[in-house]
């Protein structure tokens, strides 16, 4: 568990923090002419699953079991040669809490949730697809994509039965994806490069007052992502 400074205490200034430490690198990316180069804005939601969660106490409070939610996702990238990314992102889950197990047997919820935002820096390796017949399937901008991240995530747990509340914590995550790349010189000038992913998402254990817990989650998500830059 982490305690934040102030600056980890709020998401929109931890975000503004790792957008600016990759606009850092904007200058070398747009210096040579068809470089392959480009600065990136994605859009992206979805859903997914959460593992039950040991809410950690004393007396013991049991698990806490999950509806399927759904995320939301902002990022600011820049990429590299068409194969390396380096992204700044915002991510947004929610899950509803359908019961708590273990101490009383089961316990039904109607109105809790667990809500997650996170903020990562992340490294992703763009593979070119392979060829078809005479024509490579880069050229016309398919990619596969795989990578990880890591940074800080805030959860928030709001529960009939037990007092929720919110911390800050650790989290890193995997993720894989398929890309119809549309680069172009103008930010928003050509059409837009839609993707499919699969993430994992972690986050380490927090301290929410009347219980210790951390989260997992798998998420399925669908975007577009808008190139600008040289290159296109």
């Amino acid at each position: 568990m982490i305690k934040p400074v102030i600056i980890l205490k709020s998401p929109i200034i931890f975000y503004a923090v790792l957008c600016m430490q990759v606009a850092m690198f904007f200058p070398e990316a747009v210096q040579a002419e068809n470089s392959g180069n480009y600065v990136s804005f994605a859009l992206a939601g979805g859903g997914g699953i959460s593992p039950d969660a040991e809410l950690k106490s004393n007396p013991p409070v049991g698990e806490a079991n999950f509806d399927p939610g759904y995320s939301i996702k902002v990022s600011l990238g820049l990429t590299l040669a068409e194969k390396f990314q380096l992204e700044a992102e915002y991510l947004h889950t929610s899950n509803r809490i359908e019961s708590l197990t273990g101490s009383p047997p089961v316990t039904s919820l109607v109105n809790s949730d667990r809500t997650t935002d996170s903020m990562m820096l992340n490294a992703i390796y763009r593979m070119e697809t392979p060829p078809l017949g005479d024509e490579n399937w880069v050229r016309r901008g398919f990619f596969l994509y795989f990578g990880g991240g890591a940074g800080i995530a805030w959860q928030d747990y709001s529960l009939e039965t037990v007092a929720g509340g919110s911390d800050s914590s650790l989290a890193w995550q995997v993720m894989v994806g398929f890309e119809k790349m549309n680069p172009s010189r103008y930010m928003f000038a050509s059409m837009p490069s839609p993707f499919l992913q699969y993430r994992f998402l972690h986050i380490a254990e927090g301290n929410f007052g009347s219980f210790e817990a951390d989260a997992s989650l798998h998420l399925i998500e669908f975007g577009f992502r808008f190139y600008g830059g040289i290159g296109g």
